[in-house]
């Protein structure tokens, strides 16, 4: 009864002693005062802690440059004057010297006269020191000679994934080489490795030779495969000059290397070139370039396995590598819809007069080994059919070869070279051209000769000398024409008959002389072209003849002897008559055609009109 009594007492009082015992406070804000009071108490304990666990400014300075000395391999230095913010953010500023950097990837030293270190302050409690940003105002790098370069993938892996600074931002710096010459100014970058494990955030711009270049850089954590370690990447470059995006894998095992699909575009690819530091010419080729595909890098090698390009308006895919050396090599297996060579061939004539002969010759400039193939082929005024090219190029001694080349109804099989590795310039072709419509092919060049047939050309030639008047004087070899059912144009009929006048004004285009078969072995020397034999069989006889061309000059000096099948020359007759004769000469596209001068009749010549009157050649 007594333990009932008392629980009842218990129970009336226990409202009032709740009600007195919590007065304008509820539960929820109990707990979240205690919280707060406990921050408080650490935060106050962590500022008493701080001054043991920092020391004074100049253990702080050692300590961080401790840390930036392993983290770098590099002798640091923070100078004077140099000051210390204790609280919140915890930093250092003063000047800055770093040295003899053996663990970054191409840089050898760093100076800047103000630089701000900001410190992670929850890992200086625990006694470590951790930079959270490393601020450089007008820094300036000098990267590492080629023999102190560390191997990269091992540098970058390695400071990427053991780093101890979270962001590293640089103002207004320059780069130079070790030899002291500026590379690159005004460089504003931030870069962010804070997220850890190798990761990489970066985002600038900087100048470099009058251009702004802007790029933007995002990876992610290393990883480790089979020994080999590797990180997703992207990463984008801007600028006039030339746009460049990438996105895949860059691998750190074997060399850097970069695998994934990447995008390019220049505007004019010669200005590039020019830009990053080759000397071409002037011209017109080497606009317009594009390239898209899967590419792989091994640190100087860029290869596209499969390709897209368009370059002078020309659209190809295939293979391609571009591999970056003091002289340029190119090489690939190119296929083309329709390739178009006028802007390669363009320029030789303005080249000619203000520069070096042969100096527009874009292949003197590179080494390369190409294979083109083509469903058509333009040049000039010429459209071409189906054909391959296999291009080399070394040192300035450029080769190619030509297969099966369509032209004009034929086909073109040969070999050019062209050695520009010296002040001599040396020039050779050994070529054969079979089945070709001839009227079509010497339509292009304007000679106003209109010939016709079906015929074949076999060729083998050279030259060599440092200007053109010495090209033309030094061409020597010889070749050899063939052509069937076709006609010449001159009117050997008219220039024959007894009652004409003994001449003609320049090419017969309206009556031509047709021929069953033609037939001429010449040879080259000293810039003529002196052909010794030439057998032309027509309707009316067998026309022989022999003469020469001035190839520098565009002269001609021929003549013809015209056999007549119906009233042959008997062995007797022969003795005092010859065959008629026929005399060409004068300009290449306006020759003076005429038959011989009857006086010499007596000397074994047929008698011409005496009373002819001299025509002008058109």
């Amino acid at each position: 009864m007594r333990q009932i009594a008392l629980d009842a007492g218990f129970h009336d009082k226990s409202p009032a002693l709740k009600s007195s015992g919590t007065v304008g406070m509820k539960p929820r804000q109990l707990s979240w005062k205690w919280l707060l009071l406990g921050i408080v108490v650490l935060f106050l304990l962590g500022l008493a802690l701080l001054p043991r666990q920092i020391g004074n400014s100049s253990s702080l300075r050692d300590k961080v440059t401790s840390t930036l000395s392993t983290w770098t391999g590099a002798t640091v230095t923070l100078t004077e004057p140099l000051t210390v913010k204790y609280f919140p953010p915890l930093s250092l500023r003063g000047g800055f010297v770093l040295t003899n950097a053996t663990k970054l990837p191409l840089v050898g030293s760093i100076t800047a006269r103000d630089v701000k270190i900001s410190l992670s302050l929850p890992a200086l409690l625990l006694g470590r020191i951790e930079v959270d940003a490393l601020r450089l105002s007008r820094p300036k790098i000098t990267l590492k000679g080629p023999a102190d370069v560390t191997p990269p993938e091992a540098a970058i892996a390695s400071v990427l994934a053991a780093a101890s600074v979270g962001v590293v931002r640089i103002h207004h710096g320059t780069i130079n080489t070790a030899s002291g010459e500026r590379l690159v100014s005004k460089v504003d970058a931030r870069l962010d490795a804070s997220g850890g494990g190798g990761a990489l955030a970066a985002a600038g711009s900087f100048d470099y030779r009058g251009e702004t270049v802007r790029f933007a850089l995002e990876s992610g954590e290393i990883e480790e495969t089979d020994g080999k370690q590797s990180a997703p990447i992207t990463f984008t470059v801007t600028s006039d000059p030339v746009t460049a995006k990438f996105d895949g894998t860059a691998l750190f095992a074997e060399g850097l290397g970069l695998d994934g699909t990447m995008q390019t575009e220049m505007s004019n690819a010669r200005g590039f070139l020019n830009w990053v530091g080759m000397n071409l010419p002037r011209g017109e080729s080497l606009q317009d370039l594009s390239a898209e595909g899967s590419v792989h890098w091994n640190g100087s090698t860029l290869t596209f396995d499969a390709g897209a390009f368009m370059l002078d308006g020309n659209a190809a895919v295939g293979l391609l590598a571009i591999t970056a050396e003091a002289r340029p090599r190119i090489e690939g297996t190119l296929a083309f819809e329709r390739l178009v060579l006028d802007p390669y061939l363009a320029g030789g004539e303005t080249a000619a007069i203000s520069g070096p002969l042969f100096d527009w010759v874009l292949l003197k400039y590179f080494d390369v080994d190409l294979r083109l193939s083509a469903a058509e082929v333009s040049a000039s005024t010429m459209t071409l059919g189906r054909g391959g090219l296999t291009i080399t190029a070394k040192d300035g001694v450029i080769s190619g070869e030509v297969g099966g080349l369509e032209l004009c109804g034929g086909q073109l099989a040969g070999r050019v070279g062209l050695d520009l590795s010296g002040s001599r310039t040396k020039v050779s072709f050994i070529g054969n051209l079979s089945d070709v419509a001839i009227e079509t092919c010497v339509e292009p060049f304007a000679l106003g000769m209109p010939v016709k047939g079906v015929g074949a050309l076999q060729v083998d030639i050279s030259t060599g000398g440092s200007t053109k008047e010495e090209l033309i004087r030094g061409l020597a070899g010889k070749f050899k024409v063939t052509a069937k059912d076709g006609a010449v144009p001159i009117d050997f009929p008219q220039l024959m008959a007894a009652d004409t006048e003994a001449e003609a004004d320049g090419w017969s285009a309206d009556k031509a002389t047709p021929f069953q078969s033609l037939n001429a072995d010449c040879r080259l020397s000293a810039g003529h072209i002196w052909c010794q034999m030439f057998n032309m069989q027509t309707g009316r006889g067998l026309i022989t003849g022999s003469g020469d061309i001035d190839v520098g000059q565009q002269t001609l000096d021929w003549e013809f002897l015209i056999a007549n099948p119906v009233t042959p020359l008997s062995a007797a007759r022969l003795v005092m008559e010859a065959p008629p004769r026929v005399t060409m000469h004068g300009a290449l596209t306006q020759p003076l055609i005429q038959r011989a001068d009857g006086s010499t009749l007596g000397d074994g010549s047929t008698q011409a009109d005496p009373g002819g009157s001299q025509a002008s050649p058109r």
